[in-house]
């Protein structure tokens, strides 16, 4: 566990799935002992692994003690709440929201998304003082993650201004003084790395789950509060409300802009980025072109530290319906945008450095999982990865393990169960639904004759043959098939030979296997006298014991009865007396 990243494995619950590297854009995941740790300097921290683990393996590092404590010791404390709380609190007025913050300990509440107009304003001002090009929004730092460590030429086409988060808590210090101390909440795990790094503008940062459980440790229920004065400070939102929506930034920054001077566009999603980054180069560079990009498909309100699961046409209609409630009720006055500086450098993330791999190399990885050539590569995605040389890159570079690949572990399964079953000196046949064999050993084959055993070594282990054909005992399979029960130790003369025949379900109704032994075989027939003789012994030993038994029981009931003609006779005679 590594608590300096925001998401981390909980070991004990990883169970080799490897749905988490599946969905991993940038395949930021280990394997090592069967359990898959998240790599820090990979990562992007977009939250997919977390969102995606069926066995609740990767976390979200909990900072609600951090939090406690600033309350708990810092005299001024402002709650910075992102935009699309309105479809994680929805129904929820403004007042109660603002008043449970108050309740648990915050000085005010202010919208994140004024930080977000700002950005924007920021944003149109940088593109409209260049001639052309392509401009990324910075707005998502996933997304700045992912191109500073995965499309490190890119890098510079990302607008150098800071995150809507990180610019609302430099205006915080200027309208609350330089010793207030901001915790923002939200809807993203990736704005925990960028608290880690900008601790002179937001001081924590929490999820909407963390929230949830803040106020449910300090019994504060939404509904048990009531409507009152308060409200976000030192006012409302506008355009910035729609942050959180795909294409909510595109809206804000075009309307800072000339009209046909730029092109917008606007793409959320790991799949839909990465497309698009790829195709970047072959765009005309002379024009203006602004690209939107959110990691979360849909965009924030899709955020993995929520926990309301809408569809992303409800979450919209509720950001949407929320910002036109605003610009309808009675609001306080605009305050004066602070003259901050939110210019930044992405000089603090580093280029993951991709290892080249010799063919050579890849071929002998390819190879150790059983790929022997072009063909064998099925490209499954079984083991998480896009492809069998993906896969084999990441077993050289030491992320994962041989036993990821499905194709493999079935081959070697499938070798061992082979190797077994020609291996053991009695016969084995496997028979189907259908009364044709799914596989059988050469020990089968050699008690059926020499015919049998030619037809085997022509097609090796007599797969799809008619078992009718094969044995005369046939009906002894159709019964265990068609009633379910086992036929255990059954002795079958078959031309001069006598089988001891098991047959039991290997699938109801659908697949049953035959164990035979060859009696007249001297090894065999020794061991057959031996366990026949045991059981013999141990029949008479139980007669012996249960007749001793009934003689001892015989014995006291006779005692018992003299006894009492005995006494009764004494009696008697005392009484002539």
């Amino acid at each position: 566990m590594n608590l300096a990243n925001p998401i981390y494995t909980e070991i004990n619950n990883c169970q080799d799935c490897y749905k988490c590297i599946r969905h991993c854009p940038v395949k930021g995941i280990n394997v090592g002992q069967g359990s898959a740790s998240i790599v820090g300097e990979r990562c992007i921290f977009c939250g997919n692994c977390v969102t995606i683990c069926p066995a609740n393996a990767k976390k979200i590092r909990n900072d609600l003690k951090a939090a406690r404590n600033i309350i708990n010791n810092t005299k001024i404390v402002v709650a910075s709440i992102a935009p699309s709380y309105a479809t994680e609190f929805s129904n929820i007025s403004i007042s109660r929201i603002t008043r449970a913050l108050k309740m648990l300990g915050f000085s005010a509440v202010s919208e994140t998304a004024l930080g977000a107009e700002v950005v924007s304003k920021e944003t149109a001002n940088y593109i409209s003082r260049h001639e052309g090009g392509i401009f990324i929004s910075s707005a998502c730092p996933s997304v700045v993650e992912l191109i500073c460590k995965y499309y490190p030429n890119l890098s510079d086409s990302i607008v150098p201004i800071h995150s809507p988060m990180v610019t609302h808590g430099l205006m915080i210090k200027e309208w609350f003084g330089k010793d207030a101390k901001t915790i923002f909440f939200g809807p993203c795990i990736s704005k925990k790395r960028e608290a880690d790094k900008y601790k002179d503008s937001i001081d924590v940062a929490l999820t909407f789950n963390d929230l949830r459980e803040w106020l449910e440790d300090e019994g504060i229920d939404f509904d048990l509060i009531p409507e009152n004065e308060d409200t976000f400070e030192p006012n409302l939102s506008s355009m910035g409300s729609i942050y959180p929506l795909d294409g909510g930034m595109v809206a804000g920054v075009s309307a800072d802009l000339e009209k046909n001077s730029t092109i917008y566009m606007n793409f959320s999603g790991a799949d839909a980025i990465r497309q698009t980054l790829n195709s970047i180069g072959i765009w005309d560079s002379s024009q203006k072109l602004f690209l939107e990009l959110l990691s979360c498909t849909g965009g924030c309100i899709h955020g993995p530290g929520t926990l309301t699961k809408d569809s992303t046409a409800i979450k919209r209609y509720k950001i949407q319906s929320e910002l036109n409630r605003k610009n309808t009720r009675d609001a306080k006055a605009a305050a004066t945008t602070p003259s901050i500086d939110i210019s930044r450098s992405f000089s603090n993330i580093y280029p993951v450095q991709k290892r080249q791999h010799a063919e050579a190399d890849l071929l002998e990885s390819l190879s150790a999982i059983g790929k022997q050539s072009e063909k064998d590569e099925i490209n499954c995605g079984g083991c998480g990865y896009d492809s069998c040389r993906d896969f084999a890159a990441a077993l050289i570079d030491g992320q994962a393990e041989r036993n990821m690949c499905v194709s493999y572990m079935r081959k070697v399964a499938n070798d061992k169960a082979t190797v077994l079953l020609q291996k053991i000196p009695s016969g084995v046949l496997l028979v189907d639904e259908e009364m044709k064999v799914v596989e059988s050993n050469k020990s089968f084959a050699k008690m059926m004759g020499a015919e049998i055993e030619m037809i085997n070594e022509a097609n090796p282990g007599l797969a799809g043959a008619n078992v009718a054909k094969l044995v005369p005992f046939h009906k002894l399979f159709s019964s265990v098939l068609s009633t379910g029960k086992d036929i255990m130790e059954r002795d079958v003369r078959f031309s001069d030979k006598v089988f001891k025949v098991s047959i039991f379900t290997v699938q109801k109704h659908k697949i049953v296997c035959a164990i035979m032994r060859d009696l007249v075989v001297p090894e065999v027939r020794n061991d057959e006298i031996v366990k026949r003789t045991q059981m013999v012994i141990q029949e008479n030993l139980e007669t012996v014991q249960k007749i001793a038994y009934l003689l001892g029981e015989n014995a006291s009931r006779t005692e018992t009865m003299l006894n009492t003609i005995l006494e009764a006779y004494q009696i008697e005679e005392s009484s002539e007396r």
